[in-house]
């Protein structure tokens, strides 16, 4: 599998990844801590955004040289 050459879109892969493991993993926990569908809900829109939020923190985090395209693709 080709890695992605477009840098942007790559950032947007990883972020909706933490988007979607976050709402997968905070609505598991609250769906077997909460009785309420309503609940489970909410919480796995907050584990989305929180997940979302973490992925950017982490490209962010990461120095401008390994973010760079070095184009040996």
């Amino acid at each position: 599998m080709a890695p992605l050459r477009n840098r942007h879109l790559a950032a947007g892969f990883i972020v909706v990844m933490y988007l979607l493991i976050g709402a997968l993993v905070v609505g598991a926990l609250a769906a077997g801590l909460l009785q309420s569908e309503v609940g489970a809900s909410v919480a796995a829109g907050v584990g989305a955004v929180l997940g979302a939020a973490l992925g950017v923190w982490r490209i962010r985090c990461t120095p401008k040289e390994e973010r760079a395209d070095d184009g040996g693709y």
